[in-house]
């Protein structure tokens, strides 16, 4: 992954599913993502990475990957 923050098609690319698995994952908190608006999504690539290198688990609210915060989590 070459670039910091991805978008749906691409977090889709990199999991191997269509988009509606990648807009389920977010609705349920599955997967770490930054919510820009109402329906505007972006995913820091090195969170995507970590998602899949700890086995598709979310680390718990609040914790940090390198300094960039987990806002995919809401209380």
């Amino acid at each position: 992954m070459n670039k910091q923050i991805l978008i749906v098609d691409e977090v889709a690319e990199v999991l191997r599913v269509d988009k509606q698995r990648v807009y389920e994952l977010v609705r349920t908190n599955q997967i770490p993502f930054i919510r820009l608006g109402e329906r505007q999504y972006r995913f820091s690539a090195q969170a995507i990475e970590e998602f899949l290198n700890s086995g598709g688990t979310q680390k718990e609210i609040g914790e940090q990957i390198d300094g960039v915060q987990d806002f995919g989590k809401s209380k």
